[in-house]
């Protein structure tokens, strides 16, 4: 796995805050992620078609939670992925465990990887677009592997239920792969405050992250 480019796609969240909803659409509860909401296919397999833009199939990994595999739907989607690629979690502890459960697993087959994060919940259309960026990303790790680099979005309206990023002021001279360095980071800020970071050059935190 030497110099490897590595995805991976963390689907082990419960996706509470949508779960009655979910209930009502399909007649029954799952994550989101698994959820077809547009067109014929889930969250999750968007997430697959579209790393696989940027990463061979072999090499994204996909961490999921044990309970979700008592949903057929959920063992029919991960059923096509190459099954050493399929990390499970005994229990869902929350994004940070999540991580690195399988960056270990990913670390000890290839500790010099370049990986790439992929949350498994969201909706980009335009993902050709979306993908050249991370692939920006992974050049500029491969370039100073001590970075890591994140993925941000203009805000079009104040969103109270969004991670801000508050990037540095631009001072000396600009990086050549367009990187700014980090000031802060917001969580879920009240309307007042994601209107001040929207206004003065804060960025929608799409937890897409590329590192060694």
């Amino acid at each position: 796995m030497a110099g490897f480019f590595v995805g991976l796609v963390l689907a082990g969240g419960e996706g509470r805050r949508l779960q009655s909803y979910v209930q009502q659409l399909k007649g029954k509860g799952r994550p989101k992620q698994y959820v077809n909401f547009i067109g014929r296919r889930s969250m999750l397999e968007h997430t697959f078609h579209r790393a696989e833009k940027l990463i061979p199939a072999e090499q994204i990994f996909t961490v999921v939670s044990r309970q979700h595999l008592a949903h057929a739907e959920v063992r029919r989607q991960l059923a096509a992925r190459p099954r050493e690629t399929l990390i499970v979690q005994p229990a869902n502890k929350e994004t940070g465990p999540g991580i690195l459960l399988p960056l270990m697993f990913i670390y000890k087959r290839c500790p010099e990887a370049i990986v790439a994060l992929f949350p498994s919940d969201h909706f980009i259309l335009e993902e050709d677009r979306f993908m050249s960026h991370v692939d920006l990303a992974a050049q500029a790790v491969k370039y100073d592997p001590t970075r890591i680099v994140l993925l941000a979005i203009e805000p079009y309206k104040p969103e109270t239920d969004y991670g801000y990023v508050v990037p540095h002021a631009d001072v000396g001279r600009p990086c050549q792969f367009g990187t700014r360095a980090v000031s802060a980071f917001i969580e879920k800020p009240a309307a007042d405050m994601a209107f001040k970071l929207m206004t003065q050059g804060g960025l929608w935190n799409t937890m897409t992250m590329v590192s060694r």
